[in-house]
């Protein structure tokens, strides 16, 4: 512990929050737990006792704990405003997990606090630092397979309908879209540089309004299409394909993958091998200290006009399906 310098303040002791720190703890170049704040005082104390730092009772003691550099909310999504705001208008840099709002009303908010504060803000969508996903990115970018032609992204898992846990409860923000179903539109957002002009999307809910799978067709403006896909009622195999006049693209468990594949017809297969331990949390929490020692207060992988076209797709999205008379 000896040479990390980047404390980190946790807002939200969570399942995401374990998973970070098991993470952060072992394999970040610098970052550290400082500080950690959850409702049941007992659930910070349990993760403090495992991976250190300070476990408070409020989140401003949180936030004032001794070593804070910056700040990482974990809370629901329905939270995710309230307490980057919080933080941000401290002056506190923010790293605030996926999805980054759950409107872009609360996102242009979030975003306006990061510049009258000067503080440095990023969504956490661990996808675009992963080194097989930039690798996918960088082949598809120079024309590996030739002219962009298509993409197709699924993440569909089954999970246990339970009323009153984050995934199906709209309260706090719950459905597969804004779950899972945002990677999808993020790997769309990192592979074509353009918005698409025609959106369409159909889904099925769950008793409690939100939805439990949704299928989303987007065509873009040289005619290239994307088609996405994610649910919590049935098991996928879960991957991206990058499609171009001259091969394809393949990552597997594409949100994390450990290696990218590409494939060019008359040519051996190549593989890049980007293994690394852990999950691979520890990568956008690098970026953001490296950008934060540096005084920027925006990522290039993950600037903030990345997470408003995201999150306008996603409220599209909804829009497609209002159409059909299925509320969203």
């Amino acid at each position: 512990m000896t040479n990390r310098d980047f404390g980190l303040c946790f807002i939200g002791a969570g399942s995401i929050a374990r998973r970070v720190l098991a993470d952060i703890s072992k394999h970040s170049k610098g970052c550290y737990l400082a500080s950690i704040y959850s409702r049941q005082l007992a659930n910070a104390e349990r993760l403090s006792s495992q991976h250190g730092g300070i476990p408070c009772a409020s989140i401003d003691e949180a936030m004032g704990a001794p070593g804070v550099k910056a700040v990482y909310v974990a809370t629901p999504n329905t939270f995710h405003k309230e307490h980057s705001v919080n933080a941000l208008k401290k002056g506190l840099p923010v790293l605030c997990e996926k999805p980054v709002a759950t409107t872009l009303l609360d996102l242009k908010e979030m975003a306006e606090a990061a510049r009258d504060h000067s503080a440095f803000f990023m969504e956490g969508m661990w996808t675009a630092h992963n080194p097989a996903v930039k690798k996918a990115v960088e082949w598809a970018k120079e024309g590996q397979i030739g002219k962009l032609r298509a993409m197709s992204a699924s993440f569909s898992s089954r999970s246990k309908y339970d009323p009153k846990s984050r995934l199906f409860d709209p309260s706090l923000g719950g459905g597969a879209l804004f779950d899972i179903g945002v990677y999808t539109v993020a790997m769309a957002r990192l592979l074509f540089s353009d918005m698409p002009e025609e959106l369409e999307a159909v889904a099925e809910y769950a008793p409690t309004g939100v939805d439990s799978q949704c299928a989303v067709t987007m065509k873009y403006k040289d005619g290239a299409i994307a088609r996405l896909f994610c649910g919590t009622s049935a098991n996928e195999p879960d991957e991206c394909l990058i499609s171009g006049e001259q091969g394809f693209i393949r990552l597997e468990k594409f949100w994390a993958p450990k290696k990218a594949q590409l494939f060019v017809p008359g040519h051996d297969a190549e593989i890049f091998d980007g293994n690394f331990p852990g999950e691979g949390f520890q990568f956008e929490f690098d970026a953001m200290r490296e950008d934060v020692l540096a005084g920027r207060i925006e990522n290039a992988l993950v600037p903030h006009e990345f997470s408003f076209s995201v999150m306008e797709l996603v409220e599209r999205i909804g829009e497609s399906c209002q159409k059909q008379g299925i509320l969203f």
